[in-house]
């Protein structure tokens, strides 16, 4: 694989699909991580039933750490040696850990508007920069 560690994208991958295993997407990663692992139409379906056998085993046992870890090992194999076969896959393996992968959080904007009544007082209180501001009425 021309300077190119099948490792180095057979892990966020295998990561992806842990992800997407446990996620309302599964269906529809299922059926793209069988297309790119089967690299031909006739073999989609039984790796597609591979993948959901381990599937169901991550899910029996409630996604603990080890159950992640026994079919993740399992699945990296499978990748490393699909990217070794034909190095191709990589732009469809890049396409799925984007689609699927852990998606970095974002730190977003929060808008509170709070009143009070009858004289009251209100205080928010939360984390970062605050911007607060009184209207007397």
């Amino acid at each position: 694989m021309a300077g190119l560690d099948a490792t180095q994208w057979a892990t966020p991958a295998v990561q992806a699909l842990i992800g997407a295993m446990t996620s309302d997407l599964w269906a529809s990663a299922r059926d793209r991580f069988a297309r790119v692992l089967a690299r031909r139409p006739d073999a989609a379906g039984e790796v597609s039933e591979d993948l959901e056998e381990s599937q169901q085993q991550l899910v029996d046992a409630g996604a603990t750490d080890e159950a992640r870890e026994e079919i993740s090992s399992e699945w990296l194999g499978r990748f490393r040696r699909a990217l070794t076969r034909d190095p191709s896959l990589l732009d469809e393996l890049r396409s799925l850990i984007e689609d699927y992968g852990e998606k970095q959080a974002s730190p977003g904007v929060v808008t509170q508007n709070v009143s009070a009544t009858g004289g009251g007082t209100v205080f928010n209180q939360g984390t970062g920069v605050q911007n607060n501001q009184v209207d007397q009425k």
